[in-house]
């Protein structure tokens, strides 16, 4: 996959949903956490709109420090309406950080792996965030299921 800022912004153009609901949610999840099981890896997948949970499964064998990514990942993605991994990019281009945008790192990861959730007509409505890879990896997960969904191809 091709993890260039322009990939990356082009892959939010792309990965626009018609609709989304408590069905596409768990539909997402289970792609996700369908695939890591035959793939032998171990994540966790939280789906929220409006920060509140529509889909969540962390399996067996993560440490207890999950969650917290995962909070800290989607908390960018709320708050700049981008991905995490976009925003790591764009601060990197910058050579800036989140404590210079005046974030507290505590609250706030810019790992790959957590995407908005982007819906045609209203924009982002929330995030779709997984841990437990790699961050590049993490992130290829959210867009490979997302694209899946929508029936299009992504670099």
């Amino acid at each position: 996959m091709d993890f260039s800022y322009d990939n990356l912004v082009k892959q939010e153009q792309q990965l626009v949903l018609p609709e989304f609901n408590s069905d596409v949610a768990y539909k997402l999840g289970m792609m996700m956490i369908d695939r890591a099981k035959k793939e032998g890896k171990v994540i966790a997948v939280s789906i929220t709109v409006a920060k509140q949970n529509m889909f969540h499964y962390a399996q067996d064998g993560l440490g207890p420090d999950a969650d917290n990514w995962i909070r800290r990942k989607s908390n960018v993605v709320y708050e700049y309406q981008k991905s995490s991994l976009l925003i790591g990019l764009k601060l990197e281009r910058e050579n800036s950080t989140l404590i210079a945008h005046g974030r507290n790192p505590n609250d706030f990861m810019v790992n790959g792996g957590s995407f908005p959730i982007i819906v045609k007509g209203a924009g982002v409505i929330g995030a779709i965030t997984v841990t437990g890879l790699p961050h590049w990896d993490d992130h290829e997960y959210v867009t490979m299921a997302l694209a899946e969904h929508l029936g299009v191809s992504i670099q």
